[in-house]
């Protein structure tokens, strides 16, 4: 049976989506917040835990860490949810899985999957779909500018998605 073929049945079990390197590179790139704050990046929309808007909270709102904890969980599996949807697990490891979900939570379900990066990936092309993260194909950067303004944060972001997406899972 093969690596791909193994990760894709595994794809079923919880505990892959949403699992410990996701939330871990959840909280380092989105900084989870207890107290929903105005994010100044997303033209000041209200934002908790790991980069969460919906559903809208008021800005000032106190959640537990079990909430956030909770909460970010949740926010893995959904988006994981939706690389899935657009991309099909076989063309998938769990690093690129792992990186294109990261990707898909910080620029939307509809940006990621159609992204120039997801439908490389979907034509079998990983190499390709990983650098396209980051860099267009003129080799600009891309999805790095908020209100039409670069951001070297955002990045910074894509290149650790783009490197995270090129490192094969063991066993690959």
């Amino acid at each position: 049976m093969s690596e791909r073929f193994q990760f894709a049945a595994k794809l079923a079990a919880p505990l892959v989506l949403g699992g410990v390197a996701l939330l871990s590179a959840m909280h380092q790139w989105e900084d989870q917040r207890l107290t929903v704050y105005a994010d100044k990046l997303a033209g000041g929309l209200p934002t908790y835990c790991s980069g969460r808007t919906q559903p809208p909270r008021a800005v000032g709102d106190v959640l537990t860490q079990a909430q956030c904890d909770t909460i970010d969980r949740q926010t893995a599996i959904e988006y994981g949810r939706a690389v899935l949807a657009c991309v099909p697990a076989d063309k998938l490891d769990q690093n690129s899985f792992d990186a294109f979900t990261l990707f898909a939570i910080n620029v939307g379900k509809q940006g990621a999957c159609g992204s120039r990066a997801a439908q490389l990936l979907r034509d079998g092309n990983r190499e390709a779909a990983c650098k396209a993260l980051a860099r267009g194909p003129n080799g600009r950067p891309s999805w790095s500018y908020a209100s039409g303004v670069y951001v070297q944060g955002l990045q910074n972001r894509r290149q650790y998605e783009k490197n995270w997406c090129l490192t094969l899972a063991e066993g690959q």
